[in-house]
């Protein structure tokens, strides 16, 4: 058993993709590496690894034009199941300050790619992706959903995220998890956002 095989068994590996728009999300990520949060990751049983395809959980951060949703989407028809994903700050969920792009596809990042959990900010704190991590491990660890993802076989790797759970969208500024009707995490500067609130901004 090579070490990534020990460590896929020990522990959730979490891998990131940064797909378009500016480095500030996939920077917040990368912070994850720090000292400072070895031991909260540790604590939640998180390996970080560079391997998307070999994760269980995967943070998208970014906008799509059609040439980077097209390896999106080759990317996570080879990503094993059960998986969850998570759309990582503003762009990701709304296209942010390149929302209306010609360049990009119509539709954002998070519902393109049917993610499971969704975190708003431009960018989100390392520790509301710490909490997103920890809502995504518990998507995985429910087997119920975990037994639906594995039995879902469609053409379109978009259609096959729906089982692990049907993720309340557009929380701007929060995140809104699957099977948690009203659950909320803190955005990156430590704030919530009620779901009134959030229909009023748009």
């Amino acid at each position: 058993m090579n070490e990534l095989e020990a460590a896929r068994r020990a522990a959730v590996l979490v891998a990131s993709a940064h797909v378009g728009g500016c480095p500030g999300c996939a920077e917040s990520v990368a912070a994850l590496a720090a000292p400072r949060y070895a031991s909260r990751l540790r604590a939640q049983g998180v390996v970080l690894t560079p391997a998307p395809r070999q994760a269980d959980v995967l943070l998208l951060c970014g906008t799509l034009n059609e040439r980077s949703r097209q390896a999106a989407l080759a990317l996570l028809e080879q990503t094993p199941k059960p998986r969850a994903l998570v759309a990582v700050g503003d762009c990701a969920l709304n296209g942010c300050v390149f929302a209306g792009s010609p360049a990009l596809t119509s539709q954002p990042l998070a519902e393109t790619l049917s993610v499971n959990v969704e975190i708003g900010g431009c960018p989100p704190s390392p520790e509301t992706i710490l909490d997103a991590i920890a809502e995504a491990q518990r998507l995985l660890s429910s087997e119920e959903p975990r037994a639906a993802a594995e039995a879902a076989v469609s053409e379109e790797p978009v259609a096959e995220e729906k089982p692990v759970g049907e993720v309340a969208k557009g929380a701007a500024n929060g995140a809104r998890m699957a099977d948690t009707p009203g659950y909320e995490l803190e955005d990156g500067d430590g704030e919530t956002d009620a779901a009134g609130e959030q229909e009023e901004r748009r």
